[in-house]
This record gives structure tokens, sequence and C-alpha cells, in this order.
């Protein structure tokens, strides 16, 4: 290569962002080709998505997250937290006073930027992705934190379900969105977010995993290796290490098919966190699908060594239906009457269109088949209602290209071939949608609420309604 050839690439890559170094090549030039689209005013900002428990960041015309980084695990060892190290919160931990929420705000908004994003936060702009689920405290201390703390020129709002619905080319729809320490039902119509009707719960994947840790020390069994009968799974057996590998690897929603009045009286009496009836137990054990009726992993047991422990499957297969039914005994309603109960809140001219284009966002999304088991038991329960019985034909997910009851997580023998394929909404993590949806809305220079750094007082925050 000539000297003249060697300085042009060096100068290049010394004028390419750091950013753009540290993405991978097939979005790295997301920047390059919106500035070809929009012109040189094309700006590239820094996107972030701050649920209850993780921050998702990234830049601006990206299709995924640069990183996903976790706030609910132990504090760093320096900083204004350190003293908190080993200890457990999230974002919206109500425990946490004012100050001590923006120090933790602070300190993990800017390990983002230091390990990931590697831009300097006065330098870029921010789209903020907010989700009805986050307490208004915590939002106040995440605008104190980036306007005032980092010094960012500007913020800008995004309501986050109707991000999402962008994902799937939708305006309207109903946005149902489960994450780790809560759940809200919302409904979007014509591309506005009526919050007035939405339904906020306490169901997600904290209380998911602590229905699976409740079951499998109800009816796992543990076998030493080395021969010996079997004996009931103790509670120190199920580590946290081995409960994550359960929820997030071998977790699946199976659909069921049992009577739905049968099975919504039996869920009604015999389902609760961490425990399920006999009666209820042996209705799961008669429905599993899978060659085996256990699935076995090795595991440490301080009084016994070590040896296998023996799961039922329908525990991982049926764990969800706590977030679909709920929990009467312990006042926790299901995801299923928090939808109806939106439903019929919501306008009557709007209720065919909204059932119609349903859209199921967060982490506990991700589990397989959770999304058409929610419109399988949704149409079954409007089916046996008088009032809703027209509803229960309208019944679809909006990011799904055709019927949800041909998928083969339900119908076997359906043939994807023959669904329609002019759809392409499935193509998006269901965890990351609403941060895609603010991503493409900034590129498509898709407006939000914008506030400055001098026009911000406090405490004061915009309305997205």
């Amino acid at each position: 290569m000539t000297e003249i050839g060697a300085s042009r690439a060096e100068s290049s890559v010394l004028a390419t962002p750091r950013s753009a170094l540290r993405r991978p090549l097939s979005t790295a030039g997301s920047a390059l080709g919106a500035s070809l689209l929009y012109g040189a005013a094309a700006e590239e900002k820094v996107v972030l998505e701050l649920g209850t428990s993780t921050i998702r960041a990234g830049f601006s015309g990206d299709p995924q997250p640069l990183c996903t980084h976790d706030v609910s695990g132990d504090f760093a060892s320096t900083g204004a937290m350190g003293w908190r190290r080993g200890t457990q919160h999230g974002l919206s931990t109500v425990t946490l006073d004012d100050a001590t929420l923006d120090a933790l705000v602070l300190e993990q908004v800017r390990d983002v930027y230091r390990r990931h994003l590697l831009v300097d936060a006065k330098a870029r702009k921010v789209a903020l992705c907010e989700s009805v689920r986050l307490p208004d405290r915590v939002r106040r201390a995440v605008a104190r934190v980036l306007l005032g703390n980092l010094r960012v020129p500007q913020v800008t709002f995004y309501p986050a379900e109707v991000a999402a619905l962008m994902t799937c080319g939708r305006t309207s729809g109903l946005v149902v969105d489960c994450g780790h320490q809560g759940a809200a039902v919302v409904p979007v119509y014509d591309g506005r977010a009526l919050h007035a009707y939405a339904e906020r719960l306490r169901v997600g994947g904290q209380m998911l995993a602590a229905h699976v840790r409740g079951l499998c020390v109800q009816h796992a069994r543990f076998r030493a290796f080395g021969g010996g009968d079997s004996r009931p799974a103790e509670p120190e057996m199920i580590t946290d290490s081995l409960l994550e590998h359960m929820v997030r690897r071998l977790q699946c929603a199976a659909p069921l098919a049992t009577a739905p009045d049968e099975f919504a009286k039996l869920a009604r009496d015999g389902l609760s966190l961490g425990a399920v009836s006999d009666e209820l137990a042996a209705c799961f054990a008669s429905h599993t699908v899978g060659a085996s009726a256990h699935i076995r992993m090795v595991v440490d047991s301080p009084q016994h060594g070590r040896g296998e422990l023996l799961v039922p499957r329908w525990v991982l297969q049926r764990a969800t239906e706590l977030l679909l039914q709920g929990d009467a005994a312990n006042d926790h309603e299901g995801l299923l009457s928090a939808i109806v109960r939106c439903l019929a809140r919501a306008p009557v001219d709007t209720r065919r269109e909204l059932i119609a284009q349903i859209l199921v966002v967060g982490g506990v999304a991700s589990v397989p088949g959770f999304r058409f088991r929610l419109a399988q038991e949704l149409q079954s329960r409007l089916a046996g209602e008088e009032r809703w019985r027209a509803l229960a034909a309208s019944v679809a997910l909006a990011e799904e290209p055709g019927p949800w009851n041909q998928s083969p997580y339900l119908d076997p023998e359906a043939r994807p071939e023959s669904r329609d394929k002019s759809a392409n909404g499935s193509v998006f993590a269901a965890a990351d949608r609403c941060w895609v949806g603010v991503s493409l809305a900034v590129a498509a220079k898709i407006g939000g609420v914008d506030m400055r750094r001098d026009d911000f007082d406090g405490h004061s925050l915009p309305r997205l309604d």
C-alpha cells in the first residue's frame, strides 16, 4: 500500500465513530445509510430503555440493542452504591429513597456509557423508551441523571407501547408488556397510547421464577449417585443458577387440550404461588408434551452429596399458567382477566381492532409458546361469555403472518408454507421490541416529546398521552 493510501485509510478509521467500531459490520453502517437517505442532517442518537431490572442501550438505526445491562444484580464495589454490594434491588424497589435511587441510576447508566457505548454523554442526544410499568419517581431519577449529572443536551421521550407496535407496522393494537417485576396491558389506537384504560399487574418474571422454585420443591425428587431410593427435593438444591437455567432454557408454555370451563375451575381452586393442588397436578401430568415424564439434572446436596434431580416435565410446561390465570389466594390477578377488563374500559368502536392485534412484549414473552397459549386461553374465555362471544373469533397476534391457531406450537400438522408471508414482524426478539421501535422512530425522524437540559427543573416531566 502506498503512503497516500495508508494515510487515507488511517484518516477514514479515525473519522469513524467509536460506536461503529464496536458494532457488527451488519449494523455499523446504519448511521451511514441514514445519512445517505436523509442527508447530512441525520443524527445518530443514543437509545435507552430502562426496565425494572435491565437497561437496554444502543444507537438509533440499529436492529438490536448493543447491550442489555442487568441492574438487579450485585452493585459494584466502587461508587456511590458500593455500600450496598451483595444486595438485590431493581429500579422499581419502593424501599429506595430518592437520593439512593439517583445514585443507583447514575452508577448503572454511567457504567453503560463507559463499557458499551464508548461515547461522551455530553456529545449525543438521548432517545428514552418509557414503559407504563416504570414508576414516575424512576422517570424523574433518570431525567435528573441524564440532564443533570451526565449533562446530556436533550432527552426525547417515546412511549414504549407505540414503539413496539411500529416493529409490526401497526398503529393500533393491544400491547401486553410482561416484564420482570410486573406486567401491563395498554391499548394503543391510531398511534396513541390510551393510558387511561391501561391495566397494571404484579405478575412477572420474578413471580414466575418463584413459582418454578416452589413447584420443584413440592414435586421434584433427588436421587444420590451410587444407588439408594429417591427423596423429596430440598430448597438448598434449587440454587439461583439452576433456577435461571430452568427458566431461561428449559421452560415453555405447551398447549392444554382440556375443556376451558373445567380447567378454569381447577386453576381457580388449586393454583397458587409455588404450589398446585393434587387434582390440578394430575391434570397437568396427563397433558405433558415430551418423550419422558421427567427432566434430569445433576445437582449437589449439602447433606446427601452429588446426585440427579428429577423434575417433572409438566412443572416447566405449566408454570406460566400462574401468569395467565392469576393467584386468587394471594390476590394476584392474571393476564387474561386484565385483558378482558381493559377491553371493557376501552371505547366500544375500538375493541375489535384492539383484540385483532395483540402484541406480547417483555422478557416473559420470550418463553416458547407463551404468546400462543395466551391467545388460546383468551379466545376460550371470550367465547364462554355472552358479552364477548362476538369478539372471540377476532383474537389474533399482531406479529404473526397468519392466524395464531395455525402455529406449529398448537397444530403440528399445519403447513407453514401455506401461511401468508406478507408480514415480517416476528424477526425481532420480544424482549427488544420496544427498544427496536424507538430506534426505528429516531432513524425515520418520527418525533417524540423533547426536553432540553435548560428546561428541566428536576421534577416536572412531559406527558406522553
